[in-house]
């Protein structure tokens, strides 16, 4: 059977992952500091609940706070995201 493949990630995804990855665990609030240009609270942590159920984070409980921590190592988000951008911008040749 295929390995099913998250749902591709929206630049504010992207930047809540990216802080995500940098910190190795973060909690909604840490996320937020680390934004440039934030939305609410609130929405960074709809962002966090859509990216866990994508696939892309999980949590724990730690007394009050969700702690975030990446589901897929950086490395295996580096090599999908490269193919992707190598799919959608040079047809899948690597060499164009």
């Amino acid at each position: 059977m295929p390995e099913k493949k998250p749902p591709p990630l929206s630049r504010r995804e992207r930047q809540i992952m990216e802080i995500v990855y940098a910190r190795g665990s973060a909690t909604a609030a840490e996320v937020l500091d680390g934004m440039p240009d934030p939305p609410s609270y609130s929405a960074v942590r709809a962002m966090m609940r859509i990216l866990e159920d994508k696939g892309h984070l999980t949590h724990r409980h730690d007394g009050p706070r969700y702690v975030y921590s990446p589901v897929v190592p950086r490395t295996a988000a580096r090599q999908s995201a490269l193919k992707q951008l190598v799919k959608t911008f040079f047809d899948g040749s690597a060499p164009q």
